[in-house]
């Protein structure tokens, strides 16, 4: 049946004069004459599926596809291939069965068939083919390619947005019986063809996006055979269009070959978003397209805009042209947008630029300023724009301001003019401002920031002029022009006050800041405005009849041009003293020099005040400026009264002079401190050292000259006390330098203190007669404990610390109330000492000495009894305040001297006692109190205190041969005192195993340890805080090594004939044994010993005790002795 199948396949081919050559097959001269098999085409089946109506369909597809270029280009398609593909075509079921044979044996069937005429017309034909293969691949293959024009034609035929076009390309594939891949790619190659088809028409269609998408579809292309086919066409694309147009031409926009690529870029652009691509896969597919073009991917985009962009115009345009109707909406343009690709920000620019060009259509008569304006319905209409077009309220005012504002400023400006000049009042003026602010479309806010503008515009003439005349140096003119400028300033005001706006209610603040961004006369520099000022104010002094005064009206001139030109109050100042300041200081002076004359009256202090009050009044002189001057002339005053004064203290005569030459110049009490501190400070410093006496202690009958002295002097209160403390500071560094040198000797011999000292101490230097040996003597200390108490007298009796409040605390009160005694709670002031003098600060003592003398110090009043030790603990926290020594450097000291105190008498009485009893914690309690140490801190030590002696005893326990009842004792004292070994005492695990083996072994091997009692075990075990495991584990090591050690004893008797003494050492070997029934002791005997040794026990004297155990024993101590079955 193949056999016959191929023949006719054979037949068919041969027969068509067009598939000969095909084949390799020539007919010569005859072929013409040839008949035919298959007398006409043969249409697909596809196609002949397609009825009547659905033909008649096409007339009425889409205009998407007419006149494509696409479609032109698959036409093309259509007709290419090779005759072998085109009768494939024709008949494909046909051709598909013919190739199931191979060709070379249907050419010895039909050389059998075929008349003598036709074969050798075909002989060598025949010859060639039986000599090769033209084989089933070759047939298949013309099939398979037959199948891509099939579908170009099945697109043209039906148009790429039929709904049937889908199933007919899918059946394309079934009846070529073409491979899913293969087809796949047959799809690309028809899809990349119509995009190049497309973008060789440069004019660029928003329906072609629609066309793509719909060919998509029909091709049944998914995302990543989408990216491959705009890839590889713009690659070929490219190639074609670059071989004849040169790149400067590719590089003009208006270049149709460069319209072509832009046209690829945007279809491209719009197919991979619609395709619903992730970010990263829409950069990767869009880089391979713009590297196609040899351009970068942010210029691709940039091209695919420019396109994009004029479609979203149109729309727009289309927008204003309807917007009367209801054919617009936002709706609408967001679609727009989305179908483009237009993004956000480029929208909104083209939205303000569509609305700009909506309002300038809007304004009427715009070439005359004076009478444009928007026509009636225009605000409505642009209203409905911005909504249209999605804008802000700002955004859409800015646009009306935009083209408004120079036509409202200049109806403004000449509104204002007409103010200036007086033909117009401030009340008409604004009513012609309102009424073109309606014209215009103006907003109040626009309208605030316009008014503003109008407002420095304003001032920008008057201004200009006064600088003109001010840059000649006409002082007159420039005087004249501020006046003017003023005026202006105030019509300005007059005018915006009748909007009632709170924004212009400080007129001077909003427009004549220099800072503020709408000031007016922030086009003047500086300097400008400040000479400017200083010639406005020298010339109004000028103006008043004596030509010395500034009048009140002037002044009050002064004080507008001031603000209008943003003069600070500080500038002020300094113009005032610049001008006016040497007449001021020559008035002052004259009435220093008289008032602190000899000839010294009262009459004479009013007179002089009221020449010195004039000066003040006719320049308008501030008390700030009077002040500046009177300080320093107040201190020439104190200073020649000082040169006056031989003693240093000035006279009453002289103190009186000073008060009325305080008041002329109005300066308070306050004010005339630092010059009486400079002048007088040092006669007050020396009073308090000569006041002081051989002890260093002011006493109180010193006490209230001392305070006369500080007001005769004028020395204020806290500057005495200052003054005061310098001096106890110069008189307490040597006495704190003597006491530092009598520590030093009770610690130094005396070549050491020379050393030390860089001096030569003889012996006789010591107040005992005898050098220092370097320890604490009890003469020298009783010296230092003698001197570090004048020093504490010093500085208390002469008052030197000080009180200052840390907060509050409350305190209980009790309170009669209604006859009955109650107890309230209080708040009170809470304070703590202060020393404001210290040896530290002062250099007398280093700190390690510091520390060591009031160690000394808290040692001596410790052990000192009586009342004179309570004197000491009183002052030990004075003490050290004075050294310099803060509360936690005390404590710390304190408690390391109590610490050391504790460990002594804590270490002796445990000597004697497991525990401290009663009478240890009352003595220890007494050493807390002298001591002044916290009850936690107390018991800190307490129990650090033992804590060492503990780890000392275990120490030595663990270092030296020990026995069992130490180790006991021992460790019943850490528990009765509350300690476990590892946590508290930080004894390592090892060296508790190791005090377990010392209590353990012994008792073992005494047998004072056995299976009845082995409870002590776990007693031992506890007591020394070790986990069961462990201490079972070490039981067992002890067991087996002393089990071990009795055996080698019971060999060595054996061995040297002693049997006799083997059983006392075999009962310990059951003792042993019992622990562990016998096992785990890992014992090195042999057999024959070991029956020697078992005999030797089961032939002992068991009398008394019970025969179970007796038989039990002597089981386990057959299977210590391995004898066990």
């Amino acid at each position: 049946m193949k056999v016959q199948t191929s023949a006719l396949t054979f037949l068919l081919v041969a027969s068509h004069s067009n598939n000969v050559s095909a084949f390799g097959i020539t007919g010569g001269s005859r072929s013409s004459s040839r008949s035919t098999f298959v007398s006409s085409p043969l249409r697909m089946q596809s196609v002949r599926q397609i009825s009547t109506g659905q033909l008649n369909q096409r007339n009425n597809m889409s205009m998407l596809a007419d006149g494509s270029g696409g479609i032109e280009e698959l036409k093309q398609l259509a007709k290419e291939g090779d005759k072998l593909v085109q009768t494939a075509r024709k008949s494909p079921k046909l051709f598909q069965v013919g190739g199931i044979a191979a060709v070379p044996a249907a050419a010895f069937l039909g050389a059998a068939l075929v008349p003598g005429s036709v074969l050798a017309a075909g002989a060598v034909g025949a010859v060639g083919a039986s000599a090769g293969f033209i084989g089933k691949n070759r047939l298949d293959a013309a099939t398979e390619a037959a199948a891509k024009p099939a579908i170009a034609q099945a697109i043209i035929d039906l148009g790429v947005d039929s709904a049937d076009v889908a199933g007919v390309i899918q059946d394309i594939k079934s009846q070529y019986h073409v491979p899913e891949e293969d087809f796949a790619e047959m799809c690309m190659e028809v899809y990349k063809r119509y995009i190049i088809g497309m973008v060789k028409t440069p004019i660029t269609k928003t329906s072609e996006m629609k066309e793509l998408s719909n060919l998509r579809k029909a091709l049944s292309m998914e995302n990543l055979a989408v990216g491959e086919a705009h890839a590889s066409a713009a690659m070929e694309f490219y190639r074609q269009t670059s071989l004849f147009t040169p790149l400067e031409d590719l590089e003009d926009p208006d270049h149709p070959d460069r319209m072509s690529i832009d046209k690829f870029l945007f279809l491209s652009e719009r197919t991979f978003r619609q395709g619903g691509e992730t970010e990263e896969a829409f950069k990767y597919e869009m880089s391979r397209v713009a590297k196609a073009f040899n351009i970068k991917f942010n210029e691709a985009l940039e091209r695919v805009a420019e396109v994009a962009e004029p479609f979203y115009q149109k729309a727009l345009d289309n927008t204003r042209a309807k917007l009367d109707s209801d054919a617009v909406s936002s709706d609408m343009l967001l679609r727009a947008r989305n179908s483009l690709g237009i993004d956000d920000i480029t929208a909104h620019d083209m939205h303000m630029s569509a609305y700009s060009e909506e309002v300038k259509a809007l304004l009427a008569g715009a070439d005359d300023p004076s009478t444009a304006k928007f026509v009636d319905g225009a605000r409505e209409r642009l209203a409905k724009l911005q909504q249209v077009l999605g804008l802000e309220d700002a955004e859409a005012g800015y646009e009306i301001s935009a083209e408004g504002t120079p036509l409202f400023q200049s109806k403004a400006l000449e509104a204002m003019s007409d103010v200036f000049s007086g033909s117009l009042s401030p009340q008409d003026a604004w009513k012609l401002v309102k009424e073109r602010q309606e014209q215009l479309l103006l907003k109040d806010e626009a309208m605030k920031d316009l008014l503003a503008s109008m407002v420095m515009q304003a001032m920008g003439k008057p201004f200009e002029d006064t600088m003109t005349f001010a840059n000649v140096n006409n002082e007159g003119a420039t005087y004249d022009k501020l006046l003017e400028a003023l005026e202006a300033k105030e019509s300005c005001r007059a005018v915006l006050q009748q909007s009632g706006w709170a924004e212009f209610s400080d007129f001077d603040s909003k427009f004549f800041d220099p800072k503020s961004k709408s000031s007016a006369c922030g086009m003047l520099s500086r300097s400008d405005r400040l000479r400017l000022f200083r010639i406005f104010l020298t010339r109004s002094v000028r103006k008043s009849e004596s030509g010395k005064e500034l009048t009140e009206e002037n002044y009050n001139k002064v004080k507008e041009v001031k603000q209008m030109l943003g003069i600070t109050d500080e500038d002020e100042a300094v113009e005032f003293r610049m001008n006016f300041g040497p007449e001021l200081q020559k008035a002052l002076n004259m009435a220093m020099f008289e008032i602190m004359g000899d000839d010294f009256t009262s009459d004479l202090v009013s007179n002089l005040k009221e020449i010195v009050d004039k000066t003040i009044a006719d320049y308008k002189l501030s008390k700030n400026l009077v002040a500046e001057f009177a300080g320093p002339i107040y201190m020439r005053a104190v200073s020649l009264v000082n040169d006056k004064s031989p003693s240093g203290i000035p006279s009453n005569e002289a103190s009186k002079q000073l008060e009325a030459l305080r008041e002329l110049l109005g300066m308070s009490v306050e004010d005339t401190y630092p010059a009486h501190l400079d002048i007088f400070g040092n006669q007050y410093k020396k009073s308090v050292m000569e006041s002081m006496g051989s002890t260093g202690v002011i006493t109180k009958e010193y006490r209230e000259p001392l305070e006369s002295l500080r007001t005769r002097l004028g020395v204020s209160e806290e500057a005495s006390r200052k003054l005061y403390l310098e001096a106890m500071e110069e008189r307490m560094k040597p006495m704190v330098e003597w006491v530092v040198l009598e520590l030093e000797r009770t610690m130094l011999t005396a070549e050491q203190l020379a050393r030390k000292r860089q001096k030569d101490f003889g012996e006789d230097y010591f107040k005992t007669g005898k050098g220092a040996e370097g320890t604490l003597g009890l003469g020298a200390e009783a010296n230092i404990m003698t001197d570090c108490m004048n020093l504490i007298d010093f500085y208390t009796e002469n008052d030197i610390a000080e009180k200052k409040e840390i907060g509050t605390k409350k305190i209980e009160k009790k309170v009669m109330e209604g006859g009955e005694e109650k107890t309230i709670t209080e708040e009170v002031p809470e304070y703590e000492d202060v020393y404001p003098i210290t040896a530290l600060e002062s250099g007398a003592i280093e700190p390690e000495l510091a520390e060591l003398l009031f160690r000394q110090f808290v040692v001596g009043g410790f052990t000192t009894q009586g009342r004179q030790g309570e004197r000491y603990e009183a002052s030990r926290s004075t003490f050290g305040g004075i050294l310099g020594l803060d509360k936690a450097k005390q404590d710390e000291v304190t408690s390391s001297i109590g610490g050391t105190v504790y460990e002594n008498y804590i270490r002796n009485s445990m000597r004697t006692k497991s525990a401290l009893d009663q009478q240890d914690m009352m003595f220890l309690a007494n050493i807390q109190s002298k001591l002044d140490i916290s009850p936690d801190k107390s018991e800190e030590m307490l129990l650090n205190t033992q804590k060492k002696i503990l780890k000392e005893e275990a120490a030595t326990i663990l270092r030296d041969e020990t026995t069992p009842e130490v180790v006991k004792s021992f460790r019943e004292k850490c528990n009765s005192m509350g300690f476990e070994l590892e946590k508290d005492l930080e004894i390592s695990k090892e060296s508790i195993q190791a005090l377990f083996e010392s209590e353990i072994s012994p008792a073992l091997v005494e047998g004072q340890i056995t299976i009845e009692n082995a409870d002590i075990l776990s007693e031992i075990q506890e007591s020394l805080g070790m986990d069961p495991e462990t201490a079972e584990e070490v039981f067992r090591d002890i067991l087996r090594k002393r089990a071990q050690a009795v055996m080698s004893r019971i060999k060595a008797e054996l061995l040297r004939g002693r049997a006799e003494n083997c059983p006392e050492l075999i009962m310990r070997l059951v003792r042993y044994a019992q622990f562990v029934n016998g096992e785990d002791l890992e014992l090195n005997v042999n057999e024959s010993n070991a029956w020697k040794i078992f005999n030797m026990y089961d032939a002992m004297d068991f009398e008394g005790q019970e025969s179970e155990s007796v038989e039990s024993n002597k089981e386990i101590l057959k299977v210590a002795l391995n004898l066990a079955a």
